[in-house]
Protein backbone atom coordinates (compact mmCIF):
# COMPACT_ATOMS: atom_id res chain seq x y z
CA UNK A 1 0.00 0.00 0.00
CA UNK A 2 2.85 2.39 0.84
CA UNK A 3 4.41 1.73 -2.56
CA UNK A 4 1.15 2.55 -4.30
CA UNK A 5 0.74 5.77 -2.31
CA UNK A 6 4.23 6.85 -3.27
CA UNK A 7 3.45 5.96 -6.89
CA UNK A 8 0.34 8.11 -6.80
CA UNK A 9 2.29 11.10 -5.53
CA UNK A 10 4.99 10.59 -8.17
CA UNK A 11 2.48 10.42 -10.97
CA UNK A 12 0.59 13.48 -9.73
CA UNK A 13 3.83 15.49 -9.53
CA UNK A 14 4.87 14.40 -13.02
CA UNK A 15 1.49 15.36 -14.42
CA UNK A 16 1.65 18.70 -12.64
CA UNK A 17 5.11 19.41 -14.03
CA UNK A 18 3.84 18.75 -17.57
CA UNK A 19 0.50 20.52 -17.17
CA UNK A 20 1.55 23.79 -18.80
CA UNK A 21 2.90 22.07 -21.90
CA UNK A 22 0.06 19.60 -22.19
CA UNK A 23 -2.56 22.30 -21.75
CA UNK A 24 -1.67 23.53 -25.23
CA UNK A 25 -2.68 20.20 -26.79
CA UNK A 26 -5.99 20.60 -28.59
CA UNK A 27 -8.39 17.99 -29.82
CA UNK A 28 -8.77 17.93 -33.61
CA UNK A 29 -11.13 20.51 -35.04
CA UNK A 30 -14.68 19.28 -35.50
CA UNK A 31 -15.54 17.43 -37.59
CA UNK A 32 -12.51 15.19 -37.34
CA UNK A 33 -12.73 12.91 -40.40
CA UNK A 34 -10.61 10.00 -41.69
CA UNK A 35 -7.94 10.87 -44.21
CA UNK A 36 -8.29 7.51 -45.96
CA UNK A 37 -11.25 6.01 -47.83
CA UNK A 38 -14.10 4.41 -45.93
CA UNK A 39 -17.00 2.36 -47.26
CA UNK A 40 -20.48 3.72 -47.97
CA UNK A 41 -23.64 1.71 -48.54
CA UNK A 42 -26.87 3.52 -49.47
CA UNK A 43 -30.51 2.45 -49.45
CA UNK A 44 -33.64 4.51 -50.00
CA UNK A 45 -34.61 6.50 -46.94
CA UNK A 46 -37.90 7.12 -45.19
CA UNK A 47 -37.22 10.59 -43.79
CA UNK A 48 -34.23 11.39 -46.03
CA UNK A 49 -33.38 10.63 -49.65
CA UNK A 50 -30.91 7.94 -48.59
CA UNK A 51 -29.99 6.07 -45.46
CA UNK A 52 -26.22 5.93 -45.74
CA UNK A 53 -24.25 3.44 -43.67
CA UNK A 54 -20.53 3.96 -43.21
CA UNK A 55 -18.17 1.09 -42.52
CA UNK A 56 -14.43 0.68 -42.24
CA UNK A 57 -14.18 3.87 -40.17
CA UNK A 58 -11.32 3.66 -37.65
CA UNK A 59 -12.08 4.64 -34.08
CA UNK A 60 -11.32 8.16 -32.97
CA UNK A 61 -13.27 10.19 -35.52
CA UNK A 62 -16.49 12.19 -35.50
CA UNK A 63 -18.07 9.74 -37.95
CA UNK A 64 -18.70 6.15 -36.96
CA UNK A 65 -19.65 2.80 -38.43
CA UNK A 66 -23.36 3.50 -38.41
CA UNK A 67 -26.29 4.78 -40.48
CA UNK A 68 -26.85 8.48 -41.24
CA UNK A 69 -29.53 10.45 -43.08
CA UNK A 70 -28.16 11.02 -46.56
CA UNK A 71 -28.83 13.08 -49.65
CA UNK A 72 -27.78 13.02 -53.28
CA UNK A 73 -25.36 15.65 -54.58
CA UNK A 74 -25.29 14.70 -58.26
CA UNK A 75 -28.47 13.23 -59.81
CA UNK A 76 -26.63 12.66 -63.07
CA UNK A 77 -24.87 9.61 -61.66
CA UNK A 78 -26.22 6.30 -60.41
CA UNK A 79 -26.23 5.10 -56.82
CA UNK A 80 -26.21 1.29 -56.55
CA UNK A 81 -28.45 0.47 -53.60
CA UNK A 82 -27.12 -1.89 -50.98
CA UNK A 83 -23.63 -2.14 -52.49
CA UNK A 84 -20.60 -0.76 -50.65
CA UNK A 85 -18.15 1.50 -52.39
CA UNK A 86 -15.15 3.52 -51.28
CA UNK A 87 -15.53 7.21 -50.51
CA UNK A 88 -13.52 10.05 -49.09
CA UNK A 89 -15.21 12.17 -46.44
CA UNK A 90 -14.91 15.96 -46.40
CA UNK A 91 -16.47 18.61 -44.19
CA UNK A 92 -18.74 21.02 -46.04
CA UNK A 93 -16.84 23.83 -44.32
CA UNK A 94 -14.43 24.83 -47.12
CA UNK A 95 -14.19 21.36 -48.74
CA UNK A 96 -11.28 20.63 -51.10
CA UNK A 97 -13.73 19.34 -53.72
CA UNK A 98 -16.96 20.85 -55.10
CA UNK A 99 -15.80 24.15 -53.69
CA UNK A 100 -18.04 26.20 -56.00
CA UNK A 101 -21.20 24.75 -54.40
CA UNK A 102 -23.00 26.99 -51.91
CA UNK A 103 -22.60 24.71 -48.90
CA UNK A 104 -23.76 27.43 -46.52
CA UNK A 105 -27.14 27.38 -48.23
CA UNK A 106 -27.29 23.58 -48.23
CA UNK A 107 -26.47 23.45 -44.54
CA UNK A 108 -29.17 26.02 -43.90
CA UNK A 109 -31.67 23.82 -45.73
CA UNK A 110 -30.63 20.70 -43.83
CA UNK A 111 -31.32 22.56 -40.61
CA UNK A 112 -34.56 24.20 -41.79
CA UNK A 113 -36.38 21.52 -43.78
CA UNK A 114 -39.86 22.03 -45.19
CA UNK A 115 -42.22 19.76 -47.07
CA UNK A 116 -41.48 16.26 -48.26
CA UNK A 117 -38.21 14.39 -48.86
CA UNK A 118 -38.21 15.28 -52.54
CA UNK A 119 -38.67 18.97 -51.74
CA UNK A 120 -35.53 18.94 -49.60
CA UNK A 121 -33.64 16.98 -52.24
CA UNK A 122 -34.76 19.34 -55.01
CA UNK A 123 -33.59 22.33 -52.97
CA UNK A 124 -30.18 20.69 -52.49
CA UNK A 125 -29.93 19.97 -56.21
CA UNK A 126 -30.69 23.63 -56.89
CA UNK A 127 -27.33 24.46 -55.35
CA UNK A 128 -25.32 21.46 -56.52
CA UNK A 129 -26.41 21.15 -60.18
CA UNK A 130 -28.60 24.19 -60.83
CA UNK A 131 -31.92 22.33 -60.71
CA UNK A 132 -34.98 24.59 -60.83
CA UNK A 133 -37.74 23.12 -58.64
CA UNK A 134 -41.37 24.19 -58.99
CA UNK A 135 -42.75 22.95 -55.67
CA UNK A 136 -43.62 25.68 -53.20
CA UNK A 137 -41.80 24.08 -50.26
CA UNK A 138 -38.58 23.65 -52.21
CA UNK A 139 -38.78 27.25 -53.44
CA UNK A 140 -39.41 28.46 -49.90
CA UNK A 141 -36.32 26.66 -48.61
CA UNK A 142 -34.20 28.12 -51.39
CA UNK A 143 -35.51 31.63 -50.71
CA UNK A 144 -34.86 31.26 -47.00
CA UNK A 145 -31.33 29.96 -47.59
CA UNK A 146 -30.58 32.83 -49.99
CA UNK A 147 -31.86 35.25 -47.36
CA UNK A 148 -29.31 33.96 -44.84
CA UNK A 149 -25.94 34.13 -46.64
CA UNK A 150 -24.19 34.64 -43.32
CA UNK A 151 -25.56 31.47 -41.76
CA UNK A 152 -22.95 29.64 -39.69
CA UNK A 153 -23.28 25.89 -40.38
CA UNK A 154 -21.37 25.15 -37.18
CA UNK A 155 -24.34 26.39 -35.17
CA UNK A 156 -26.83 23.99 -36.75
CA UNK A 157 -28.22 20.72 -35.49
CA UNK A 158 -26.46 18.89 -38.32
CA UNK A 159 -23.56 19.54 -40.67
CA UNK A 160 -23.26 18.23 -44.22
CA UNK A 161 -20.31 15.89 -44.70
CA UNK A 162 -19.46 15.16 -48.32
CA UNK A 163 -19.05 11.52 -49.36
CA UNK A 164 -16.99 11.61 -52.53
CA UNK A 165 -16.58 8.26 -54.29
CA UNK A 166 -13.20 7.33 -55.66
CA UNK A 167 -14.72 7.37 -59.14
CA UNK A 168 -14.20 11.13 -59.01
CA UNK A 169 -10.52 10.27 -58.95
CA UNK A 170 -10.84 8.01 -62.00
CA UNK A 171 -12.86 4.94 -61.01
CA UNK A 172 -16.42 3.75 -61.72
CA UNK A 173 -19.07 6.52 -61.79
CA UNK A 174 -21.04 6.55 -58.53
CA UNK A 175 -23.10 9.40 -57.12
CA UNK A 176 -21.57 11.94 -54.82
CA UNK A 177 -23.65 12.09 -51.65
CA UNK A 178 -23.70 13.80 -48.29
CA UNK A 179 -24.62 12.73 -44.79
CA UNK A 180 -26.07 14.71 -41.91
CA UNK A 181 -23.55 14.72 -39.08
CA UNK A 182 -24.80 15.75 -35.61
CA UNK A 183 -22.50 17.97 -33.56
CA UNK A 184 -20.31 16.66 -30.73
CA UNK A 185 -21.60 16.89 -27.17
CA UNK A 186 -21.12 20.25 -25.51
CA UNK A 187 -21.34 21.65 -22.02
CA UNK A 188 -19.23 20.69 -19.04
CA UNK A 189 -16.02 18.76 -19.40
CA UNK A 190 -15.66 15.02 -19.37
CA UNK A 191 -15.28 12.85 -16.30
CA UNK A 192 -12.20 11.06 -14.92
CA UNK A 193 -13.81 7.85 -16.13
CA UNK A 194 -13.90 9.19 -19.68
CA UNK A 195 -10.27 10.25 -19.67
CA UNK A 196 -9.24 6.90 -18.21
CA UNK A 197 -10.18 5.47 -21.61
CA UNK A 198 -9.00 8.41 -23.69
CA UNK A 199 -5.58 9.46 -22.46
CA UNK A 200 -4.17 9.39 -26.00
CA UNK A 201 -6.30 12.42 -26.77
CA UNK A 202 -4.60 14.40 -24.04
CA UNK A 203 -1.20 13.30 -25.30
CA UNK A 204 -1.94 14.53 -28.82
CA UNK A 205 -2.44 11.11 -30.40
CA UNK A 206 -5.36 9.76 -32.44
CA UNK A 207 -8.81 10.31 -31.07
CA UNK A 208 -10.82 13.14 -29.62
CA UNK A 209 -13.62 13.87 -27.21
CA UNK A 210 -16.57 12.21 -28.95
CA UNK A 211 -18.67 11.51 -25.87
CA UNK A 212 -18.19 7.75 -26.16
CA UNK A 213 -15.52 6.40 -23.78
CA UNK A 214 -14.47 3.79 -26.33
CA UNK A 215 -14.11 6.04 -29.36
CA UNK A 216 -10.36 6.49 -29.39
CA UNK A 217 -7.47 4.61 -30.83
CA UNK A 218 -6.09 2.31 -28.15
CA UNK A 219 -9.18 2.46 -25.92
CA UNK A 220 -8.48 1.28 -22.35
CA UNK A 221 -4.98 0.11 -23.15
CA UNK A 222 -3.98 3.70 -23.95
CA UNK A 223 -3.95 4.58 -20.25
CA UNK A 224 -1.58 1.76 -19.35
CA UNK A 225 0.60 2.64 -22.35
CA UNK A 226 0.68 6.28 -21.28
CA UNK A 227 1.72 5.34 -17.75
CA UNK A 228 4.40 2.96 -18.98
CA UNK A 229 5.75 5.58 -21.38
CA UNK A 230 5.76 8.52 -18.98
CA UNK A 231 6.51 6.80 -15.67
CA UNK A 232 8.89 4.14 -16.91
CA UNK A 233 6.73 1.03 -16.91
CA UNK A 234 7.10 0.31 -13.20
CA UNK A 235 5.22 -2.75 -12.03
CA UNK A 236 2.84 -0.81 -9.78
CA UNK A 237 1.49 1.15 -12.73
CA UNK A 238 -0.74 -1.44 -14.35
CA UNK A 239 -4.08 -0.92 -16.06
CA UNK A 240 -5.82 -2.78 -13.23
CA UNK A 241 -4.18 -0.51 -10.69
CA UNK A 242 -5.19 2.60 -12.65
CA UNK A 243 -8.80 1.44 -12.89
CA UNK A 244 -8.87 0.86 -9.14
CA UNK A 245 -7.46 4.30 -8.39
CA UNK A 246 -9.91 6.05 -10.68
CA UNK A 247 -12.69 4.44 -8.68
CA UNK A 248 -11.09 4.96 -5.28
CA UNK A 249 -12.86 7.73 -3.36
CA UNK A 250 -9.71 8.34 -1.35
CA UNK A 251 -8.08 9.79 -4.49
CA UNK A 252 -11.23 11.28 -6.02
CA UNK A 253 -10.03 14.87 -5.72
CA UNK A 254 -6.71 14.13 -7.42
CA UNK A 255 -8.33 12.29 -10.34
CA UNK A 256 -10.85 15.08 -10.82
CA UNK A 257 -7.98 17.57 -10.96
CA UNK A 258 -6.16 15.46 -13.55
CA UNK A 259 -9.36 15.01 -15.58
CA UNK A 260 -9.81 18.77 -15.72
CA UNK A 261 -6.27 19.22 -16.98
CA UNK A 262 -7.35 16.90 -19.77
CA UNK A 263 -10.52 18.92 -20.33
CA UNK A 264 -8.55 22.16 -20.53
CA UNK A 265 -6.26 20.62 -23.14
CA UNK A 266 -9.30 19.58 -25.18
CA UNK A 267 -10.83 23.05 -24.96
CA UNK A 268 -13.64 21.90 -22.67
CA UNK A 269 -14.94 23.52 -19.53
CA UNK A 270 -14.20 21.77 -16.21
CA UNK A 271 -16.06 18.64 -15.25
CA UNK A 272 -18.27 19.22 -12.22
CA UNK A 273 -19.35 16.35 -10.02
CA UNK A 274 -23.13 16.06 -9.49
Amino acid sequence: MKTKNIAIVIMALLMLSNAAALATVKAPAWPYLPGDPVQLTAVDGVTSYFIITLSGVPVGYDVHNQAYPGWCINPGKYMPRGEPHDVMLYSSISPPVLGSVNWVAINYILNHKQGAIQDVQDAIWHYTVGFAPSDADALAMIAAADAHPGYDPMTGAVLAVLCIPLDVLGHDPVQETLIELPPPPSGSGLSPGYWKHNVKVYCGGPGHYSGDPHETDGSMESYELWIQTHIGGQGSFTLEWANTQFQNNAYKSMWLTIANWFNAAAGLSPYVED
